[in-house]
């Protein structure tokens, strides 16, 4: 994936250390002919994120993110996109991310390195929000074109990485744990955990962000790290895990006091203080937002939430949401997921 560069805003770094600070050298990315900062934290080229950095934040909201990229001064705070019935940036980020177990502030940092929109009140580089499909060598691939498509792209790219490394393998182009490689700065690597194998497997360069090694005239991998904890540890409030319940069945981070019908048994479940409660076959009064099944007139019976269903009537697909509703989902032959996340089973005619 290209390297695109965000603006470094100085104020957040200089704030880091003690002691005087000497003046930045301004030097270009040869990648993208954008302007990178000196920089004034340096990450270990061999982990430059932890697993939970990339992995985490499962509880972060579209409100939550849409306040961010207002902050922020977005382009993106005031973008819908039609491909994806207009649903906003933000909900994209969130729906995109989590269900594929990305995290939604990793993404953020992922689209301002790659394009600059979190941080630009211009849609410049919109169809490649997140340089997903977008190798050094040429242009992008015209079926990744899209914000939505690239934020797509990006996190089932990065959940494919996981799932190889997991596994004990390799990813696509060959990057493991404990195993040395070369990127192409060139500097020799030796990731020590799984999200430093997955960046590399992303974006093949170290960069100027590194203690070691790495070129001072190229964003590379180790600008994502900048990136991802000037977002995450800027105190803007993004909430915890206790605010809700990470749900399988759903998908996603029910809220407190939120009920799921589970996948695996039908009981009813509900989030109270962080924790589900025991089943129940009867759904509990108090329910603040509920994922049930859904009955499918296709099927002749119901089935559980995120199950994505051809209709019989009008051939086009749905999948079964919150509250027990069918929404539109035309993406689901393609990438096997819908608006309300991955399919959890699917049905053709």
């Amino acid at each position: 994936m290209k390297t695109r560069l965000w603006w470094l805003a100085l104020p957040a770094l200089l704030a880091v250390g003690c002691g005087p600070v000497e003046s930045e050298e301004v030097v270009i990315d040869e990648l993208t002919g954008q302007v990178l900062q000196e920089a004034t934290t340096k990450y270990d080229m061999h982990r430059l994120l932890e697993d939970s950095h990339l992995l985490g934040h499962q509880w972060v909201t579209a409100a939550q993110v849409q306040a961010f990229l207002v902050q922020q001064g977005s382009y993106l705070a005031t973008y819908k996109d039609p491909a994806f019935s207009n649903k906003t940036a933000a909900t994209l980020i969130v729906e995109r991310s989590t269900a594929y177990g990305i995290s939604p502030v990793y993404m953020l940092a992922r689209i301002q390195v790659e394009s600059s929109l979190v941080q630009s009140g211009t849609s410049t580089n919109l169809a490649k929000a997140t340089g997903c499909g977008c190798p050094d060598s040429s242009g992008c691939d015209a079926q990744y074109t899209g914000f939505g498509k690239q934020v797509e792209c990006s996190a089932k790219k990065l959940r494919g990485y996981f799932t190889d490394l997991d596994a004990g393998r390799a990813t696509v182009s060959g990057w493991k744990v404990g195993t040395a490689k070369a990127t192409l700065d060139p500097c020799t690597v030796t990731p020590t955990n799984k999200a430093t194998a997955a960046l590399y497997t992303y974006t093949p360069w170290v960069g100027a962000y590194a203690t070691q090694c790495g070129r001072t005239t190229v964003g590379g991998s180790s600008l994502v790290s900048v990136v991802y904890h000037r977002y995450a540890d800027s105190g803007f409030d993004w909430g915890s895990a206790s605010t809700g319940c990470v749900s399988e069945t759903a998908g996603t981070t029910v809220p407190n006091l939120g009920c799921v019908q589970s996948s695996s048994d039908a009981m009813w479940r509900q989030c109270v203080s962080g924790v589900f409660t025991a089943g129940s076959t009867t759904k509990p009064g108090n329910c603040t937002q509920s994922w049930p099944w859904c009955s499918s007139a296709t099927l002749g019976r119901t089935v559980p939430a995120r199950t994505c269903v051809q209709s019989a009537s009008t051939q086009a697909w749905q999948q079964c949401g919150v509250e027990g509703a069918w929404v539109s989902a035309p993406m689901a032959p393609q990438g096997g997921a819908g608006p309300v996340g991955a399919c959890f089973e699917m049905y053709w005619l």
